[in-house]
């Protein structure tokens, strides 16, 4: 069976609306999986109990208050319950070891959940470039800016068939990147991997498992479907692992309940013979 991936919608409270970009249903089918959408109505613990991957997607502004700050006037919209959600579900998923793709607010996300923390706006950056671009103008498929991305990393290595080498340790890429915050302190266990010219990292990456973050809308580039694809085959390689230890597990229980019937059994073999002649 197909790994099902776990992709977090948002809600629209005024009209009581879930909605999310088709792109990332139809690119996770492409590469193979199974999409199913989530709300923080749900739980951490009943998303993990059947997806086998999760994917988080754009959104609104993390609230400040998640990593120790008050918010500032730059702060544009928020969505407090579906934070709340997505940082305790971040946590358990890498716990269980289940892979995690964050795109735009996604990457955010992860770096928060980890102990991280964000520029609430990027003119805290005097240097900063643009990066603060109207989408419903420009168009999802722009590619406003660069990024040089490390050769060490896990994500140069799923892309590099499509990437153009220009140096010893980087490569450069145009990416179609979209935000006013960007990530500040990184959180523990992850790196950055990708930056712009101006120094703000733009793509994070954990040092084991499968934990990705990119701040480029992937779902529109099409270099960025071995990003999905790799995402898949590694949730698939979970729901694999996490089948072979369910099945493990109902053998060893099998193997204790005959373990316990044959002690039983004996026991009543050996009971001393009380009858009178």
């Amino acid at each position: 069976m197909k790994p099902l991936i776990g992709i977090i919608g948002q809600i629209d409270h005024s009209r009581n609306r879930l909605f999310l970009d088709k792109m990332h249903l139809e690119k996770v089918i492409k590469a193979g999986g199974i999409p199913a959408v989530f709300t923080a109505d749900s739980s951490p613990e009943e998303v993990l109990e059947h997806a086998d991957g999760i994917l988080l997607i754009e959104g609104p502004d993390v609230h400040p208050h998640f990593y120790g700050e008050d918010p500032s006037s730059s702060i544009k919209y928020v969505d407090v319950e579906r934070d709340e959600f997505e940082i305790c579900l971040v946590k358990k998923a890498i716990e269980k070891g289940v892979p995690i793709l964050g795109i735009g607010r996604g990457m955010q996300v992860i770096n928060v959940a980890l102990g991280g923390t964000l520029y609430q706006d990027l003119t805290e950056i005097p240097k900063a470039i643009k990066h603060d671009w109207d989408l419903n103008i420009i168009g999802p498929t722009q590619r406003v800016h660069g990024v040089r991305i490390k050769m060490s990393s896990k994500l140069y290595e799923i892309l590099k068939d499509e990437l153009s080498i220009e140096g010893t340790n980087e490569v450069y890429l145009r990416v179609n990147s979209f935000h006013h915050q960007a990530i500040k302190r990184v959180g523990e266990g992850i790196k950055p991997v990708a930056y712009a010219v101006d120094g703000l990292i733009e793509a994070i990456e954990a040092e084991e498992s499968f934990v990705i973050g990119v701040q480029w809308q992937a779902e529109h580039l099409p270099e960025m479907e071995r990003l999905f694809e790799a995402f898949v085959l590694a949730a698939a390689e979970y729901r694999a692992k996490k089948r072979e230890m369910e099945r493990l597990e109902i053998e060893a229980e099998v193997r204790e309940e005959l373990d316990e019937n044959r002690r039983s059994s004996d026991t009543t073999d050996n009971l001393p013979d009380t009858s009178q002649t």
